[in-house]
């Protein structure tokens, strides 16, 4: 479903009340597959966080406490409170867009359709509008894999990427609109799929790129454009950890790869991970408790 189908959904949302601050990374991190958004802030004279997600379908309370329970032990000690319910009927998407300002990183320009701002001068212009598929450019780990594409390929970009997990489509239609190059791009959601295809065309890229529905890298069609020259990865932590070894045999010698959606604390271990296979570290990238890493395959 893509947002041009439902302009005012039910939309449901989960409550999470914290005693500090502690922990609020990882249960956003934790949440962030199953939500539209996510907001969080300090409650007015408490030491207490309140996280809120956003959903378009009702989530199940075992659903949520199990992914909570899974992000960090002793939860029942972190959380003060967890309450899922039906909001009142509004404009969800209209507002979550008003809320969203264009966003400049490095050249690119990325916008929604409700913003009447001129792109800069020689920037490179994007359009991804508020829907069902993560990746706006408003968050951390979006901007880094944004940063961290500009620092690899000053002048001449890769020549066959991929792009795992790929959401709203943001870094494929960025890496073809920057370097007029092909790109494969997968996403385990069909919804995402059809989010990204959607945005291709608006962003006249769609000969561009092919998206394909799939588990990592395992796709068919995936696997047939190997080997890859850049991976790009922006998930959480587990998954990319999990897919080391199909990142390797999937990349080319002295490839690259970008991962993102790793919090500043779980970085080293996924770092130590690709070290033990054959990948060296490039450079890092922090952003507000969210790291980027960039690593190239040994020659």
């Amino acid at each position: 479903m893509t947002q041009e189908s439902s302009q005012n959904p039910n939309i449901w949302e989960i409550v999470v009340e914290l005693p500090s601050r502690q922990g609020l990374a990882d249960f956003e991190a934790a949440l962030e597959n199953i939500t539209i958004g996510l907001s969080s802030f300090e409650v007015p004279g408490t030491p207490n966080w309140r996280l809120t997600g956003y959903c378009m379908d009702e989530p199940s309370r075992p659903q949520v406490e199990s992914l909570l329970l899974g992000t960090r032990k002793g939860i029942q000690n972190e959380i003060s409170s967890l309450e899922i319910r039906l909001v009142e009927e509004r404009d969800w998407v209209a507002e979550t867009e008003q809320s969203l300002g264009p966003i400049h990183v490095g050249p690119y320009f990325v916008h929604g359709s409700h913003v009447i701002t001129l792109p800069p001068t020689n920037s490179i212009a994007i359009r991804i509008d508020a829907g069902m598929a993560f990746g706006t450019g408003n968050h951390e780990t979006t901007r880094g894999c944004l940063r961290a594409i500009e620092q690899l390929y000053i002048e001449d970009g890769p020549r066959n990427p991929v792009d795992v997990g790929t959401g709203s489509g943001i870094l494929a239609i960025a890496l073809a609109k920057r370097f007029g190059i092909r790109v494969v791009a997968g996403d385990n959601d069909p919804v995402a799929i059809e989010v990204a295809v959607e945005n291709a065309r608006i962003n006249r890229v769609s000969e561009n790129i092919s998206f394909h529905v799939s588990e990592g890298l395992n796709d068919v069609a995936i696997q047939a454009s190997v080997p890859f020259d850049l991976v790009i990865a922006n998930i959480v932590a587990n998954p990319l950890i999990t897919m080391t070894g199909e990142i390797l045999e999937a990349i080319a010698p002295e490839g690259h790869v970008i991962l993102s959606g790793i919090l500043t604390e779980q970085a080293e271990e996924v770092l130590s991970h690709y070290q033990q296979h054959e990948f060296m570290l490039v450079d890092r990238a922090n952003e507000n408790e969210w790291e980027t890493l960039i690593l190239s395959k040994k020659g």
